[in-house]
């Protein structure tokens, strides 16, 4: 049996520290002047650590299925753990074609399985927030908009709106975003140890969150 592929913790990482600067322009005061520009930039900066995180974890999953599959067939409970963990990773109609077959009843499991996850990747946020509004997932504009309300940024784009947008107005407003932030990052416990790893509940998550941020900013900039 081919060995299992080893988990690299440098992109979770890099994740991690990009929205602890986020976070924490305050500290950066001394190298940057914009915070605009600098809380964007941070965002941004997650792209690609971010895609090689799902890619890895999408590698890892589906060797770790394939060898499953190959020593019998799955029970009702594991083909559910697979379709939680591809839902998290794939784009809609990519998920919708790997969960068809994600049943004990599925005919040829093995066979099919093989052949539609060689030929799908995962999908990030900066997939989704590249597309036009009306073709963006339902589920995934439910996800973000429920991030965008518990971060009030909702409230903080009416404040914005509210009188003419000077620096200390919009220093104000990155504050209170900075803040709410770190909050709900404290509530859903990202991790910082190397050994830990993102769970199929916080992914969803972390990427609503960053796709939220980004909305927000690219709209008040």
């Amino acid at each position: 049996m081919t060995e299992s592929r080893a988990f690299d913790p440098t992109p979770q990482l890099i994740i991690v520290a990009r929205l602890a600067e986020y976070c924490r322009f305050r500290a950066m005061l001394k190298y940057e002047a914009a915070p605009w520009d600098f809380m964007l930039r941070k965002l941004q900066e997650t792209e690609e650590p971010l895609a090689s995180f799902k890619d890895d974890l999408f590698q890892r999953t589906r060797e770790r299925l394939l060898a499953e599959l190959a020593a019998g067939p799955l029970s009702a409970e594991r083909c559910s753990d697979y379709r939680l963990i591809f839902e998290r990773l794939l784009c809609a109609g990519d998920f919708a074609d790997a969960a068809i077959h994600l049943s004990p009843a599925a005919p040829n499991q093995a066979e099919s399985l093989c052949q539609v996850l060689a030929q799908v990747r995962p999908s990030t946020t900066f997939t989704e927030e590249r597309k036009p509004a009306e073709q963006r997932s339902p589920a995934w504009d439910r996800l973000v908009g429920e991030l965008y309300r518990r971060l009030d940024l909702d409230r903080m784009g009416t404040v914005m709106v509210r009188k003419p947008p000077t620096a200390a107005r919009k220093a104000m407003v990155l504050r209170r975003v900075r803040r709410n932030v770190a909050e709900y990052c404290s509530v859903v416990r990202i991790p910082t140890d190397p050994k830990d790893t993102f769970t199929p509940f916080m992914l969803p998550r972390i990427e609503a969150l960053i796709a939220a941020n980004l909305r927000f900013l690219l709209k008040y900039r």
